[in-house]
């Protein structure tokens, strides 16, 4: 087995863990098998992690927290557009570049979450990811139309769900398809305007 500092071994660990957790994915990988790439025993390990799960939500839990913290920061902001009249403002809210930034900030994270997390409490991501888009953006939109700034029928909680399904999937569709962030910056100008000139269409904006 390797020897080092307690900090060395932190790190071997890691690099195990993502490494077996993006090629295995969560339920797959063994702790004995992580150890051994890591050049450690078992008891080594837990003077560093709780257990399996606790290293996997190590590496996703921030990135988890961070799109929450979005969400909860859009919230005011779509509230705001709508008092206005600046029903537009809606859509430039989660912008191309800002999408771009959180995928390749947190790309490993995110392809642990939609490929690998079966078996933990991550499971559920993008439906978790996809409902709060669903419900802000309808709230939103209801009271957009209370307000008289739209006129059109506002949809109902399932097609809203599955419009905001197809956008997000096609999003992450970079991570799940190893796109680099250059040819990522080449498609998601089109998937959003793709996408907002839909939402027009429907709204009759």
């Amino acid at each position: 087995m390797a020897h080092g500092t307690y900090n060395d071994t932190h790190q071997r660990i890691l690099e195990s863990g993502m490494k077996m957790f993006l090629k295995r994915g969560f339920e797959r990988t063994n702790l004995r098998d992580l150890c051994a790439d890591a050049g450690i025993t078992t008891g080594s390990f837990y003077r560093h992690f709780e257990s399996k799960e606790d290293i996997f939500a190590h590496f996703v839990q921030p990135a988890v927290d961070e799109i929450r913290k979005d969400f909860a920061d859009a919230e005011p902001v779509c509230r705001e557009a709508v008092e206005t009249g600046e029903i537009r403002k809606l859509w430039m809210i989660m912008d191309a570049d800002r999408l771009l930034d959180y995928i390749y900030r947190n790309f490993d994270a995110l392809k642990l979450l939609l490929k690998g997390s079966d078996g933990t409490p991550y499971s559920d991501f993008l439906n978790d990811v996809v409902s709060r888009e669903a419900d802000i953006s309808l709230r939103s939109l209801r009271l957009a139309k209370e307000r008289g700034f739209i006129a059109a029928e506002i949809p109902s909680e399932q097609e809203m769900h599955l419009i905001c399904h197809a956008y997000i999937s096609s999003v992450f569709e970079s991570v799940l398809h190893d796109f680099s962030r250059e040819e990522m910056e080449r498609y998601i100008h089109t998937i959003v305007k793709f996408f907002t000139a839909g939402s027009y269409q429907v709204l009759g904006l």
